[in-house]
């Protein structure tokens, strides 16, 4: 039998998410990860596998962490508007908080650079932002899609989740916290209308014609 490892798992992925938001993919060392997750890079290759597979593993972690804290803002509140607050302002907490680096979302912000070479990252991609829809909507709906109807859940979830990836993606970019939560103010107004409005959302596929 080999030897029990010396450093907990968790812990190291937590480090390597952290050289990977920082840094992105191609601009992460083996050097950055290693000496931020305290091993050398024999026990990295033995725990992970390569830089690429390390990664994967991180992207793993990171979007199951996010879908459920997605789902935990969305189940706070009583009214839809006040869920989307949660929601948005937990994003922002994330990808602009008070103290420390503003970087946006590991996924959104990095995975979107490395996708256009590298399929599995693509196709991982695009199951997170498959599954971050399905969470928003799925919980929308079962929380308030009595009194919605299932084209204005339709239309708030989609508001709310191109949102979430406008505000990482100008976290990343430097915008001020202030901003963020003033493009947060504004969409949860609108969701408000959505919600109050006795006129029916139009189809999602309307645009498209006859």
């Amino acid at each position: 039998m080999g030897r029990p490892r010396s450093f907990d798992t968790g812990e190291a992925l937590a480090a390597a998410t952290g050289v990977f938001l920082l840094r992105g993919f191609d601009g992460a060392s083996l050097e950055d990860l290693t000496a931020a997750m305290g091993i050398n890079k024999p026990s990295l290759y033995a725990a992970f596998g390569d830089k690429g597979a390390l990664y994967a593993n991180v992207l793993g972690v990171y979007g199951a962490m996010a879908k459920l804290a997605m789902e935990a803002a969305l189940n706070k509140g009583e009214t839809l508007e006040e869920a989307g607050r949660y929601l948005l302002g937990g994003a922002i907490d994330v990808y602009a908080p008070a103290r420390g680096h503003h970087l946006g979302c590991l996924i959104v912000t990095t995975a979107t650079t490395v996708a256009g070479s590298d399929t599995d990252v693509r196709k991982a991609l695009a199951t997170f932002l498959s599954d971050v829809d399905d969470v928003i909507a799925t919980t929308i709906a079962r929380r308030f899609g009595g009194s919605l109807g299932e084209e204005r859940v339709a239309s708030a979830a989609d508001i709310l989740s191109a949102t979430m990836y406008s505000l990482a993606i100008r976290a990343r970019a430097g915008t001020p916290r202030r901003q963020l939560q003033a493009v947060a103010g504004r969409v949860i107004a609108a969701i408000g209308m959505i919600a109050t409005s006795s006129v029916p959302a139009p189809p999602r596929d309307a645009h498209r014609g006859a």
